[in-house]
Protein backbone atom coordinates (compact mmCIF):
# COMPACT_ATOMS: atom_id res chain seq x y z
CA UNK A 1 0.00 0.00 0.00
CA UNK A 2 1.67 3.39 -1.04
CA UNK A 3 2.01 6.60 1.84
CA UNK A 4 -1.08 8.25 0.26
CA UNK A 5 -3.26 5.43 0.28
CA UNK A 6 -2.55 4.59 3.92
CA UNK A 7 -5.93 3.06 5.99
CA UNK A 8 -7.42 5.48 8.46
CA UNK A 9 -10.27 5.22 10.84
CA UNK A 10 -13.02 7.67 9.55
CA UNK A 11 -16.22 7.26 11.85
CA UNK A 12 -16.79 5.13 15.38
CA UNK A 13 -19.94 3.75 16.50
CA UNK A 14 -20.05 2.69 19.99
CA UNK A 15 -22.50 0.04 20.91
CA UNK A 16 -24.38 -0.28 23.69
CA UNK A 17 -25.74 -2.98 25.14
CA UNK A 18 -29.53 -2.70 26.19
CA UNK A 19 -32.13 -4.68 27.97
CA UNK A 20 -35.28 -3.22 26.27
CA UNK A 21 -34.53 -2.18 23.03
CA UNK A 22 -38.39 -0.27 22.04
CA UNK A 23 -37.70 1.26 25.58
CA UNK A 24 -33.94 2.40 24.90
CA UNK A 25 -34.95 3.79 21.18
CA UNK A 26 -37.93 5.78 22.61
CA UNK A 27 -36.23 7.14 24.96
CA UNK A 28 -33.33 8.50 22.81
CA UNK A 29 -35.55 9.75 19.79
CA UNK A 30 -37.82 11.13 22.66
CA UNK A 31 -35.20 12.53 25.15
CA UNK A 32 -32.40 12.77 23.41
CA UNK A 33 -33.37 13.78 20.19
CA UNK A 34 -31.85 11.27 17.74
CA UNK A 35 -33.48 9.65 14.96
CA UNK A 36 -33.83 5.42 13.74
CA UNK A 37 -31.73 5.01 11.07
CA UNK A 38 -31.39 1.64 10.78
CA UNK A 39 -33.76 -1.73 12.86
CA UNK A 40 -32.74 -5.11 12.25
CA UNK A 41 -34.57 -8.67 13.08
CA UNK A 42 -34.00 -12.52 12.30
CA UNK A 43 -36.97 -12.13 10.41
CA UNK A 44 -40.49 -10.40 9.89
CA UNK A 45 -41.71 -12.12 12.86
CA UNK A 46 -38.77 -11.95 15.05
CA UNK A 47 -38.68 -8.60 17.28
CA UNK A 48 -36.00 -6.05 16.09
CA UNK A 49 -33.36 -6.75 18.23
CA UNK A 50 -30.22 -3.90 16.58
CA UNK A 51 -30.91 -0.76 16.09
CA UNK A 52 -29.11 2.37 14.66
CA UNK A 53 -29.81 5.85 16.29
CA UNK A 54 -28.70 9.03 14.49
CA UNK A 55 -28.40 12.78 15.17
CA UNK A 56 -26.43 14.44 13.04
CA UNK A 57 -23.40 12.73 11.14
CA UNK A 58 -23.26 10.80 15.00
CA UNK A 59 -24.39 7.37 15.41
CA UNK A 60 -24.97 4.87 18.18
CA UNK A 61 -25.52 1.11 18.14
CA UNK A 62 -27.53 -0.28 19.99
CA UNK A 63 -28.08 -4.03 20.71
CA UNK A 64 -31.17 -6.07 22.71
CA UNK A 65 -28.82 -8.07 25.76
CA UNK A 66 -29.67 -10.10 28.38
CA UNK A 67 -26.59 -9.47 30.45
CA UNK A 68 -26.10 -5.54 29.30
CA UNK A 69 -22.86 -4.06 30.93
CA UNK A 70 -22.53 -0.22 31.17
CA UNK A 71 -20.73 2.02 27.88
CA UNK A 72 -20.10 5.26 27.30
CA UNK A 73 -19.60 7.76 24.63
CA UNK A 74 -18.18 11.10 24.59
CA UNK A 75 -20.15 13.30 22.16
CA UNK A 76 -18.50 16.25 19.98
CA UNK A 77 -20.84 18.88 18.92
CA UNK A 78 -21.90 22.70 18.33
CA UNK A 79 -24.36 24.62 20.52
CA UNK A 80 -23.80 22.40 23.44
CA UNK A 81 -25.83 25.11 25.48
CA UNK A 82 -29.01 24.49 22.77
CA UNK A 83 -28.80 20.91 23.03
CA UNK A 84 -28.54 20.67 26.84
CA UNK A 85 -31.99 23.11 27.04
CA UNK A 86 -33.76 20.90 24.66
CA UNK A 87 -32.91 17.38 26.24
CA UNK A 88 -33.23 19.17 29.84
CA UNK A 89 -36.83 19.64 28.72
CA UNK A 90 -37.29 16.62 27.10
CA UNK A 91 -36.80 14.88 30.49
CA UNK A 92 -33.73 13.55 29.88
CA UNK A 93 -31.66 11.32 32.63
CA UNK A 94 -28.91 14.05 33.13
CA UNK A 95 -26.58 13.15 35.69
CA UNK A 96 -23.95 15.69 35.72
CA UNK A 97 -25.29 19.56 34.87
CA UNK A 98 -23.43 21.51 32.29
CA UNK A 99 -20.44 23.23 33.14
CA UNK A 100 -17.10 24.30 31.79
CA UNK A 101 -14.05 21.90 32.26
CA UNK A 102 -10.47 22.33 33.20
CA UNK A 103 -9.88 20.79 29.49
CA UNK A 104 -11.58 23.52 28.00
CA UNK A 105 -15.22 21.85 27.54
CA UNK A 106 -18.63 23.24 28.07
CA UNK A 107 -20.08 19.61 28.58
CA UNK A 108 -22.60 17.33 30.70
CA UNK A 109 -23.66 13.76 30.84
CA UNK A 110 -26.64 11.65 30.45
CA UNK A 111 -27.78 8.15 31.79
CA UNK A 112 -29.97 5.82 29.59
CA UNK A 113 -32.14 3.81 30.94
CA UNK A 114 -29.72 1.13 31.74
CA UNK A 115 -26.96 3.38 33.18
CA UNK A 116 -24.75 3.71 29.74
CA UNK A 117 -23.07 7.19 30.07
CA UNK A 118 -23.32 9.69 27.13
CA UNK A 119 -21.43 13.05 27.47
CA UNK A 120 -21.96 16.20 25.23
CA UNK A 121 -18.68 18.20 25.06
CA UNK A 122 -18.18 21.34 22.99
CA UNK A 123 -14.88 22.66 23.34
CA UNK A 124 -14.62 26.52 24.54
CA UNK A 125 -13.18 27.90 21.07
CA UNK A 126 -16.50 26.64 19.25
CA UNK A 127 -18.58 28.65 21.85
CA UNK A 128 -19.76 32.22 20.74
CA UNK A 129 -18.73 34.72 23.56
CA UNK A 130 -22.84 35.14 24.20
CA UNK A 131 -23.44 31.05 24.88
Amino acid sequence: MTEDRKPHLAVVAPIFPVTNLRQSVAYYTEKLLFSIGFEWSDSDKEPVRYAIIQNGDTELHLTQSEKPHKAGAYFFLHGVQEYYDAVKKNGADITQEIADQPWEMREFEVADPDGNMLIFGEHFSRISPDG
